[in-house]
Parts: structure tokens; C-alpha cells; sequence
């Protein structure tokens, strides 16, 4: 479990923003992003040309669940396919997306994305993520 809290700085969030863009760009998605704080608050929103409106709500949402709860929303997904009841848990969006933002074992915030199948949501959400952990992106 993570330790440490850490602040998320605008430019940080901002690069993980542009990452997700250039990901998506690349297999042709149309996705929503939003970059919580470690309290699940919202730090930077963006929805791509031809993201669906709703995909913002969801990757809000998706953020929030791993922010406030401090695990990934995929795992919240399994438990309820597993036949786990989750629907009446505050935060708690069952679907695959939303990260953790980690760095050094300290968390920074979370990141939702949407508007894919779940499964390439949480496959590109956790590539950001990795990429975020490396310092690759918001060093």
C-alpha cells in the first residue's frame, strides 16, 4: 500500500493528459481522460474530437474509484463478474480504466480513462501509468 501523498502539479497532469492523447492517436481512439488528486478531486478533465460526451463523466468517475479507494476500478470490475455485490459502495465504479498514479511508493493521484472497450481502457490507462511510475512522462 502506498505511503506517501504527493501533489500532482498542472504540468504533470498536463503531460499525462498529452500521453493519453498520443496513445489513443495511435490505435485510433476517440477517449476521455480525467487526472484526480489522491482525494479524488479533478485536476485536469479532457474529452478527444469524437469521444462520446458521456466517456467525461465515466473517466471522472473511474478516477475517483481508484483514488479514493487506492486500487485500480479493474479490480472492482472482477469482483462484480466474480458476483460480489458493489452496486450500493460510495465511490465504487465497477469498470476497468481508472489507475493509480505511483511514483517511488508515493501516490501523486488517479487517472480515469473512457470511451474504448474496458479492456483497452485499462490496458492504455496502465501503459500511462507504468510510463508515469518510470518517469517517462511528468518527470
Amino acid at each position: 500500500m502506498t505511503a506517501a501523498l504527493a501533489t500532482l502539479t498542472l504540468a504533470q497532469a498536463e503531460a499525462i493528459a498529452a500521453a493519453v492523447v498520443a496513445a489513443a492517436g495511435e490505435k485510433d481512439f476517440r477517449l476521455a481522460a480525467a487526472i484526480v488528486d489522491t482525494g479524488g478531486w479533478s485536476h485536469l478533465q479532457i474529452r478527444m474530437d469524437g469521444a462520446f460526451p458521456a466517456a467525461i463523466d465515466a473517466a471522472l468517475a473511474k478516477a475517483r474509484t481508484a483514488a479514493l479507494l487506492r486500487r485500480p476500478s479493474s479490480e472492482f470490475s472482477r469482483r462484480v463478474k466474480d458476483g460480489m455485490p458493489l452496486a450500493h459502495l460510495p465511490h465504487v465504479v465497477p469498470l476497468g480504466g481508472g489507475v493509480l498514479l505511483e511514483r517511488d511508493g508515493v501516490l501523486f493521484g488517479a487517472l480515469g480513462v473512457s470511451g474504448a472497450r474496458e479492456d483497452t481502457e485499462t490496458e492504455l490507462a496502465e501503459i500511462i501509468a507504468a510510463d508515469f511510475a518510470a518517469s517517462r512522462i511528468a518527470p
